[in-house]
């Protein structure tokens, strides 16, 4: 039918040279070019939480309660979170979308990174491939990577990305005979049997990484965007970056390979090759954040003020890209912000844990093929994960998973006598939460298990261990402690490594907790120690001056800056991990247990377990900062401010921004009346759409002319040849 018309319309614009046809006053009036509305549904921080959420997890500030404030007595929360339940509300979303007139396949759920990894039991211990199973069950369309996706190296990354496999240094199949050099063992390594009894076949969705440069060939690891049909001849854009901080946070020896580059340099670069293959309509995934300061904090969908890493990111972006969707700081935020051009732009995050959406609503212009940011709907709402009617196929999924760990999961190994808990501080809702710059019972637990693990000839009688408060993802609670509680405290899979340090190199790892201000990390993190080791700090001193050397001791003696110490640590630290990098220093390395099995060891032998003191290292005020440390990176200087910007809650639109339409009604353009994820733009004046219909945003073309009908012509013919979807490969 299509090459019907295409064929008439050639033959009328030759007929009309050849018999002198008045081409532009006889030629009917042609429909604008239709504009495309698009859905996008974001989620991020997801981290395995296939089963439904516990405790402060599970709650989520939904409502200020009848006196309309926030952060008083009569504040409505929410249960919320699963991933069935997930489902269900990205159903629900999708569902409004078609019914004010969208299409299924310009409906899209992406993903900001940190899917997988840091995960609970059930999906850790099978190596995340129950998530990836369920994300794949979801229908997610694509993901950025996040640093917690480097958790287990870049091939394992490679490993269970098969939407990916054979583009760019993704050679990696889901079910191989090697990785990584070492033979891998189907079913013991990964490749387990999914819940329709198949072998694990990797994400069904692509993970992007812009940003993320292989070494060896000078181009990203894996694609760095993914093109989308969305109807109409139209196609949208999204490019994936991770946190370029990542090499800090993860441990150096699973990412050697790979060089993460800046995040908005990462970005700019793919726009102009996007724009080269005729898309404008852009936009990107980045696992990198802010946070809400403002007045409105505890509102999911508020945007007063944002700080944050992503603010300065933000003005580094082209105005080319029309939508942030971000991650990495477990925010929730609606964000309108302007581009560096000062056109308003969307920001968004959904918190974590997948206990929100972000639904995200657009229009493309028919004509031009662009977001209509001004005059088009450009808004969107973070959606509540309600567990009203979790999707049932998806529960059988999580149910599977539940019930294949539950034997390991629920074996009892010892009891705790009181809850050992991270260090603790309070959330943006006033309740406990954990927090990374104290000291904690649990971080000192679990250093003095690994210890107890190690105290052999065999491994050089080790005297003092460090643990990373990163890598204690939950706490234990009080009474009987089983396998999978373990696991879920430290289910990375790390081994636990001894190695030789100077006293000064010990001196040197205490210092790099404090590296804010002044350190490459510009975060405190406060690592758990084994009994008997005691040190003395003072924040105000700058960085590298920060732990007085002689106040260090074990067991009441002071430590030797120039003798040498065989201590313990996991293998993310020994690596470097965090930033770390005193660790790196050590000699003789000798490799342990998994770290995971020294607590269950220590718990057998133990218990039951109370919880140490967390008292190792002492805050006091040095009347003269001690000399500098050596070799610590950094600087001393202050560094430059985080960024901050005022904005307001995308959630308003761009007229709630104080942005307006420049476009005249009757003249095409849209409308200047913004509308909501659950409303669409009545149609303007003078377009061509009757009323109640969706509106077309872009000019009107009014009429063809001869020259008009050739060019229409060879775009169709372009259009047929296009794609539903399209990776970042360039030939």
């Amino acid at each position: 039918m299509r090459r019907t018309r295409l064929t008439l319309a050639a033959t009328m614009v030759a007929s009309a040279a050849v018999v002198g046809f008045p081409t532009v006053a006889s030629a009917a009036p042609a429909a604008p070019a239709a504009d495309i509305p698009v859905q996008l549904m974001g989620i991020n921080d997801f981290h395995g939480r296939i089963s439904e959420t516990t405790g402060t997890d599970s709650q989520l500030l939904t409502d200020p309660g009848p006196d309309g404030a926030y952060g008083t007595a009569d504040d409505v929360t929410t249960v919320v979170g699963g991933s069935a339940s997930v489902a269900t509300t990205v159903q629900a979303t999708r569902a409004a979308f078609l019914a004010q007139g969208g299409t299924e396949a310009a409906s899209l759920f992406v993903g900001a990174g940190d899917l997988i990894s840091a995960s609970p039991f059930d999906s850790s211990v099978f190596g995340d491939e129950p998530t990836v199973e369920v994300l794949n069950a979801m229908g997610l369309d694509v993901s950025s990577v996040g640093n917690h996706e480097f958790d287990r190296g870049t091939e394992e990354l490679r490993r269970i990305s098969a939407a990916t496999d054979d583009e760019y240094s993704d050679d990696v199949e889901a079910c191989p005979a090697t990785l990584g050099g070492q033979p891998f063992a189907a079913g013991v390594d990964g490749c387990f049997p999914d819940s329709t009894g198949e072998d694990f076949h990797g994400t069904d969705y692509p993970y992007l990484a812009a940003n993320v440069i292989d070494t060896a060939t000078g181009e990203p690891m894996l694609p760095p965007y993914e093109v989308f049909d969305v109807g109409g001849g139209k196609q949208m854009a999204l490019i994936g970056v991770v946190t370029k901080t990542t090499p800090t946070i993860v441990s150096p020896a699973g990412i050697a390979d790979v060089e993460f580059i800046d995040e908005a340099e990462a970005v700019n670069r793919w726009v102009p090759v996007l724009q080269a293959q005729g898309i404008e309509a852009i936009g990107v995934l980045i696992h990198e954040g802010g946070e809400n300061e403002g007045g409105d904090s505890l509102d999911v969908n508020g945007c007063d003020q944002l700080t944050g890493p992503i603010v300065d990111i933000n003005a580094d972006v082209s105005p080319a890209v029309d939508l942030i969707v971000s991650g990495h700081s477990h925010q929730a935020y609606n964000c309108m912000v302007p581009d560096p051009a000062g056109n308003p732009r969307l920001l968004t995050q959904a918190g974590f844990y997948g206990r929100l959406i972000s639904d995200i609503r657009l229009v493309i212009d028919g004509t031009t093929g662009d977001v209509d940011r001004l005059c088009g709907v450009y808004q969107a709402t973070n959606v509540p994960v309600n567990r009203d009617a979790p999707d049932p196929d998806v529960a059988e999924i999580v149910g599977y998973w539940q019930d294949a760990s539950a034997d390991a999961g629920d074996e009892i190994v010892g009891s705790a006598t009181a809850d050992i808990l991270r260090a603790q501080g309070v959330d943006a809702n006033g309740n406990p939460a954990a927090v990374r710059d104290g000291e904690s019972a649990l971080g000192n637990l679990v250093a003095e298990a690994q210890l107890a693990a190690m105290d052999d000839p065999a491994y050089g009688d080790p005297v003092i261990a460090f643990m990373n408060p990163g890598g204690l993802r939950t706490d234990i609670l009080a009474g009987d402690v089983t396998y999978g509680e373990l696991f879920a405290v430290q289910p990375f899979g790390n081994t636990v490594n001894a190695i030789t340090l100077t006293g000064a190199d010990i001196r040197g790892v205490l210092e790099q907790q404090f590296q804010n201000p002044g350190g490459p990390r510009a975060s405190n993190l406060r690592l758990g120690t084994s009994e008997g080791f005691a040190y003395s700090f003072d924040v105000t001193k700058p960085y590298g001056q920060r732990v007085d050397p002689a106040t260090i001791t074990l067991n009441g003696t002071a430590i030797d800056p120039a003798a040498e110490y065989r201590v313990v640590a996991n293998s993310f630290l020994v690596g470097g991990g965090d930033s770390f990098s005193s660790f790196t220093n050590g000699t003789d390395p000798a490799t342990g247990p998994v770290d995971v099995d020294t607590a269950v060891e220590y718990f057998e032998a133990e218990s039951p377990v109370s919880p140490p003191a967390a008292n190792h290292g002492t805050a006091t005020t040095f009347a003269t900062a001690p000399a500098p440390a050596a070799g610590l990176g950094g600087t001393t200087t202050e560094p430059t401010p985080v960024g901050t910007v005022d904005a307001t809650s995308g959630a308003l639109g761009v007229a709630g921004a104080g942005f307006t339409c420049p476009a005249a009604p009757g003249a095409g353009g849209g409308t200047t009346t913004p509308g909501t994820p659950g409303t669409q733009p009545v149609a303007n004046p003078g377009n061509g759409i009757a009323a109640g219909n969706l509106a077309n945003t872009g000019a009107a073309t009014g009429q063809l002319t001869a020259l008009g009908a050739g060019l229409l012509l060879a775009g169709v013919a372009a259009t047929a040849a296009g794609y539903r979807r399209g990776r970042g490969v360039t030939e």
